[in-house]
């Protein structure tokens, strides 16, 4: 049996709920897996799981303290009675608990990392990630920048394993319509509305390009604390008419905002004084399956997502925002071969049945 541990699994949206569901789901063609999840809303979270036929679900409500300490005992009463392979867990704060228990019944442990939760914000902090991390058996990391941010935590950590986010196929998910214009150029964000990734720099793009592509169009897919901002910002650009907030989508809703999508773009800032960095970016990825090039900016883990001048472009700075968005307008077959570089790298490189294998590797490596 394989245990994952995870505070982020959907129904809750977000990169890494996404991720974790995936691995729990590709791991389970193979071996039996029970996933310990928080709970985060009661309703969407029983219906999620009421759906889920592939691997058994447990959830964990309450405060944190609370969650954590319920979560663990349920994890000591599982391997009490059952063979396990391996735990997995979703970064350092899920395994800070159990480590120890872990370590004594010689489970083998693999930790994810992604970035954000590893910018060291004091001394104690750098200790307690240090102390749990070094004693896993194996870190997977979501990028090589990633891995360089261990590097300045410890040069004590047994294995670090560089596994890209992986795609899954979505030729069996069926479109579901939303009100869109069939607007020409029509650009997309896909995230959470936080800072670092960049709504604020993009709008301002969207108002200076409107002067040359009146009817350009600019979705805004997510939820998240900068919605109010973004909305004042729209309204002090006069954008109402050019920018669309769709709030959270699902699968479905996805698949057809990506067929009226022209260019993705997400251009993150280096937020790491506010503990904030993108490790990777999935949207990238995921845009990508559809033919769909990036704009993405030189920070953090974003330059392993999109390849610059092979799957997308990369900035430098904010001020080459505006040309690199009109650079891919205008140049119908540089974004045409563009996308079909990104569409071919996810297909053949990043797609889950390929990643799968190197985590199953993993957990063979280290038994």
């Amino acid at each position: 049996m394989i245990i994952i541990l995870t505070q982020c699994f959907p129904s809750r949206v977000g990169g890494i709920e996404t991720l974790m569901y995936d691995i729990a789901l590709n791991l389970s063609h193979k071996h039996d897996v029970k996933v310990l999840a928080d709970q985060q809303n009661s309703a969407k979270d029983l219906e999620f799981d009421k759906n889920n036929k592939n691997f058994s679900i447990l959830r964990f409500k309450g405060f944190k303290f609370l969650r954590k300490r319920n979560k663990f005992n349920q994890l000591k009463n599982i391997c009490s009675s059952n063979n396990i392979e391996v735990v997995i867990t979703d970064s350092w704060k899920s395994l800070e608990l159990p480590i120890n228990f872990l370590k004594e019944k010689k489970i083998p442990i693999i930790s994810l990392v992604h970035g954000n939760e590893i910018i060291i914000k004091n001394d104690n902090h750098h200790k307690r990630i240090k102390k749990v991390l070094e004693l896993a058996n194996a870190l997977v990391v979501n990028s090589s920048y990633t891995k360089n941010l261990l590097s300045k935590i410890s040069e004590n950590f047994k294995k670090i394993e560089v596994i890209y986010p992986g795609v899954k196929s979505t030729k069996n998910i069926i479109e579901q319509v939303i009100d869109l214009d069939d607007s020409y150029p029509t650009l997309l964000t896909l995230a959470r509305l936080e800072k670092r990734k960049g709504h604020s720099y993009i709008l301002k793009s969207i108002f200076n390009l409107k002067k040359i592509y009146p009817n350009i169009q600019y979705i805004i897919a997510g939820e998240g604390d900068q919605l109010e901002n973004i909305k004042k910002e729209i309204k002090n650009y006069n954008l109402e008419s050019n920018v669309k907030l769709v709030g959270t989508i699902n699968e479905n809703q996805k698949k057809f905002i990506f067929s009226k999508t022209d260019i993705m773009i997400m251009p993150t800032i280096d937020e790491t004084h506010a503990n904030s960095i993108e490790g990777f970016g999935i949207a990238y990825i995921e845009a990508a399956q559809y033919g769909i090039p990036s704009i993405a900016s030189n920070v953090g883990g974003t330059p392993e997502a999109v390849l610059h001048n092979k799957t997308g472009l990369i900035i430098n700075n904010f001020n080459e925002l505006d040309e690199s968005i009109k650079n891919l307008v205008e140049n119908k077959q540089n974004r045409i071969e563009l996308g079909q570089n990104a569409k071919n790298r996810a297909e053949n490189e990043l797609i889950w049945e390929k990643q799968v294998i190197k985590y199953n590797k993993l957990i063979d490596d280290i038994q």
